[in-house]
């Protein structure tokens, strides 16, 4: 796997922009499609995938080499990503799901064929996901 480190100083770096900086430079540098398979929050002492009774500070990494991680990331020693190439990952076509926002900003994640308004979650279509990372925040 290639490590790569990135130290950066006159700013504040939190997991939202660590995350943006090594996405951009893991797409400069893949030149497919990656994709993280890992992260670790040194600071706020989170990790994906989140593996109950694990230990904090390795398993994800693990995860990650076991799950296609060919590139690691660490920004400022504290956040930690593992990318994987999609082009890797088999297609399997159309999701019946798709994840909308309402006019507050909540997120959803719906059921397309069962949609009103293919624009606007309904209670009938859609689970609101609280607390859950669905724009790779998190994953």
């Amino acid at each position: 796997m290639k490590d790569i480190n990135i130290s950066l100083s006159g700013m504040d770096v939190d997991y939202r922009t660590a995350r943006v900086i090594a996405n951009t430079l893991a797409n400069e540098l893949n030149g497919h499609e990656p994709v993280v398979v890992a992260w670790h929050d040194k600071t706020a002492a989170r990790m994906s995938p989140v593996i109950e009774g694990a230990d904090i500070h390795t398993r994800w990494h693990d995860y990650g080499e076991s799950h296609g991680g060919k590139l690691e990331i660490s920004v400022n020693g504290e956040f930690d990503f593992i990318f994987a190439d999609s082009s890797d990952f088999e297609t399997l076509g159309p999701t019946p799901l798709v994840n909308l926002r309402d006019t507050l900003g909540n997120e959803y994640l719906c059921q397309i064929s069962a949609l009103k308004d293919p624009k606007h979650p309904s209670e009938d279509a859609c689970v609101r996901l609280e607390g859950l990372a669905t724009r790779g925040d998190d994953a």
